[in-house]
């Protein structure tokens, strides 16, 4: 190593200055910088992630009575296809008959209904729900297209039925929903 006390006026001019400092020998590192440099990196990431996470479930808490107001999901529905008779029950609770709509297309069922409803609280605000499904159905082999008919009960279930017998295939027709006073359990 240079001392400038061994040598004040030789090596003066050399050494004023003192940076930056130039060394001979490479910088010195641990020996797993890199790894321990990746480690550090993949933690700040984690974090980050753990923040993002956090922030969306946040979101998502706060969104809840937005989202609870908008449903677009299937209604739930029990299918018989056995026996005589082809039978589809749909749970369409909170629907009213002409919100519901049943089309025949030739083999094909679809089921579909809308219900759009406000309230308010009487201080100036109301809520708006809205709840839409649309569902297709295939109908079996043998069942007669022309005897298909449905039905809502009071318990807001709707009942399609069909007898099986060889027929036709049919063109597509709209079916009218009756009211049936009747509860079925």
């Amino acid at each position: 190593m240079l001392c400038s006390r061994g040598f004040p006026h030789a090596f003066r001019r050399f050494m004023d200055f003192s940076w930056p400092v130039r060394s001979l020998w490479p910088e010195v590192r641990p020996l797993f910088y890199q790894q321990d440099l990746l480690q550090r990196n993949l933690q700040e990431l984690r974090s980050s992630l753990q923040l993002m996470d956090k922030l969306q479930s946040q979101i998502l808490e706060d969104t809840e009575p937005f989202r609870s107001s908008v449903a677009l999901q299937p209604v739930s529905y029990q299918l018989d296809k056995e026996g005589e008779h082809f039978g589809l029950t749909l749970d369409t609770q909170g629907f009213a008959p002409e919100e519901l709509s049943v089309r025949q297309v030739g083999r094909k069922l679809r089921v579909s209904g809308k219900t759009e409803k406000k309230q308010e609280d009487g201080k100036g605000s109301y809520s708006y729900r809205l709840q839409e499904f649309r569902q297709e159905f295939d109908l079996p082999e043998g069942v007669n297209h022309e005897d298909v008919s449905c039905s809502l009960s009071p318990d807001g279930k709707l009942h399609i039925q069909a007898a099986k017998v060889a027929g036709a295939e049919a063109a597509e027709r709209e079916l009218t929903i009756k009211r049936s006073s009747e509860k079925k359990t």
